[in-house]
């Protein structure tokens, strides 16, 4: 065991410790790497809190910061991811409540796919884009979501803040930006919770996926859109920037996938193409100007958009498809469909409890879930192809 694994695990109990003497009882349910325990009566009892603590601690790190072999030195480390942005990272960020738009993610049909099969409060019938990149990372799924850490989470081993619906600026629901949610992992730095140590082993992950867009009106020009994509991207520039001089050594941000492939805006077309002039301009605009303002050696633009092209939108010649464009019957169409293609949403009922809304048999065969989101086999499909180079630049072993 390396002195600096050693280190992080007797500075856990220490911590652990002196929560015990100051009769500071944690809530285990709060927080993965906090510490609990009744109030002690013994010698023994002072003991066991410590060969607990010690092991909740040593699991929890593991899981949260599991190990990946380095493809130049060969040897391990340790990576602790800490991801922003919107749904298409959001592990459960949107407290629970009753029933809406805003709030389906918590409810029936999304997470059938888990092996649960309960919803998790992510935006699919199982895992997101976060979860398969905290398994490059070498863990089982994304870092603990910021809604669950609580006032007794006492040590970092990741983070995920990203909260469906977000953007680089304000929307009607009022989810927090991007600066408002680095503004979150700044306080748990400067705060201790995310030490230095972490921060030099550290990758983020930015998921800007378009939700500003919905800003621009149908008539809005070319100029207006690339104008406004020009604003977009100063924002994400500016929060990479932020998260750098905070102390993350890596960052990853998403590219804009082709949002005129979406089912909300390819519904019109009866599922048959993709809007290209109304919806793809956006992404055109957005990618070219986010690569020119992300030219910098710690950072990585994830190309999302020739991923998610490849399988919904791949040239014509079908000799030329990729394989990965043969693994969906349905490209554009989505498995969980409103009644109301309007005002409804995936997961709606009626006054009586009645679904207001249709869901097909095997996820599997459909590359979209609702609207804007892939199914758990889209996203599986679409890190597919970007494993390697994600892996490549991250020094990470294939094998």
């Amino acid at each position: 065991m390396s002195s600096t694994r050693l280190s992080v695990l007797l500075n856990s109990c220490l911590i652990c410790l002196v929560v015990f003497l100051d009769g500071d009882h944690h809530d285990p349910a709060t927080a993965d790497s906090s510490c609990s325990s009744s109030s002690p009566s013994s010698p023994s009892s002072s003991s066991s809190l410590i060969v607990v603590c010690f092991c909740m601690h040593a699991l929890s790190t593991t899981a949260a910061a599991a190990r990946v072999e380095s493809r130049s030195s060969g040897r391990f480390h340790w990576y602790y991811p800490f991801m922003f942005g919107d749904s298409f990272a959001d592990t459960g960020n949107l407290a629970k409540s009753s029933l809406s738009e805003q709030s389906r993610q918590w409810y029936s049909p999304y997470g059938r796919s888990r092996p649960s099969g309960h919803p998790t409060g992510r935006f699919s019938d199982g895992i997101v884009q976060s979860d398969l990149v905290g398994k490059i990372l070498g863990r089982y799924e994304a870092p603990v979501a910021y809604r669950r850490t609580g006032k007794n989470y006492v040590q970092a081993a990741g983070v995920n803040y990203a909260v469906g619906g977000s953007g680089v600026y304000e929307v009607p629901h009022k989810a927090p930006t991007l600066a408002k949610q680095i503004h979150y992992f700044r306080k748990m730095v400067e705060g201790g919770t995310v030490g230095k140590w972490q921060l030099k082993s550290s990758v983020a992950l930015v998921a800007v996926s378009g939700n500003d867009y919905a800003q621009l009106s149908s008539n809005s020009t070319v100029d207006q859109i690339e104008s406004f994509a020009g604003n977009v991207t100063d924002e994400i520039a500016k929060g990479v920037k932020h998260l750098q001089k905070l102390g993350v050594s890596k960052v990853i941000v998403n590219a804009l996938h082709p949002l005129g492939c979406t089912p909300l805006l390819t519904r019109q077309l009866n599922y048959t193409g993709c809007d290209d002039l109304r919806g793809n301009a956006a992404p055109y605009y957005h990618n070219k100007k986010l690569r020119e303002k992300l030219d910098d050696d710690g950072v990585y633009v994830v190309d999302l958009y020739a991923a998610f092209s490849n399988i919904v939108n791949p040239a014509d010649d079908a000799h030329t498809h990729p394989q990965v464009a043969k693994k969906f019957k349905r490209k554009l169409k989505p498995c969980c469909e409103s009644v109301d293609p309007i005002n409804g949403y995936c997961g709606q009922l009626d006054e009586d409890g009645g679904a207001k809304y249709s869901v097909c048999s095997n996820p599997d065969e459909h590359f979209y879930w609702d609207d804007v989101h892939p199914t758990q086999a889209g996203w599986e499909a679409v890190m597919e192809q970007l494993e390697w180079d994600i892996k490549d630049f991250l020094d990470i072993s294939s094998d």
